[in-house]
C-alpha cells in the first residue's frame, strides 16, 4: 500500500492474480443491489468520519465485523466466489 498525503491517497496495488480485487468488485456489486447493507455500511462509515481514528488500521478495525458479515452474504449468494466460511476471530486451518 502505498500513502501520499498532499493530496490525500490510498494507492492498493495487486498482481494479476490477486484474489483481493475480485473480493472488492463483489462488495461493492453487493452493496449496490443490498439496500439494507448498504445503508448500515454508510451509517457505520459516517459514524467512524466523526471519531478521532489516527490510523487506517483502527479505521479498519473499527469496520471489520460488519464487512465480514456483509462479505458473508455476498460469498454465499455467489457461486462464482470460492469461499470456506470461517467464524471471526477464527485462525486459518492448515492441512
Amino acid at each position: 500500500m502505498l500513502r501520499h498525503e498532499h493530496p490525500a491517497v490510498n494507492l492498493h496495488v495487486f498482481g494479476p492474480e490477486a484474489a483481493e480485487p475480485r473480493r472488492h468488485r463483489l462488495f461493492r456489486e453487493w452493496l449496490r443491489r443490498d439496500d439494507t447493507d448498504r445503508a448500515a455500511y454508510a451509517a457505520l462509515k459516517t459514524e467512524l468520519a466523526g471519531r478521532s481514528l489516527q490510523k487506517v488500521s483502527e479505521y479498519n478495525a473499527a469496520k471489520s465485523a460488519l464487512v465480514y458479515e456483509i462479505y458473508e452474504r455476498a460469498f454465499v449468494a455467489d457461486a462464482d466466489h470460492p469461499h470456506d466460511p470461517q467464524p471471526i476471530g477464527a485462525a486459518p486451518i492448515d492441512g
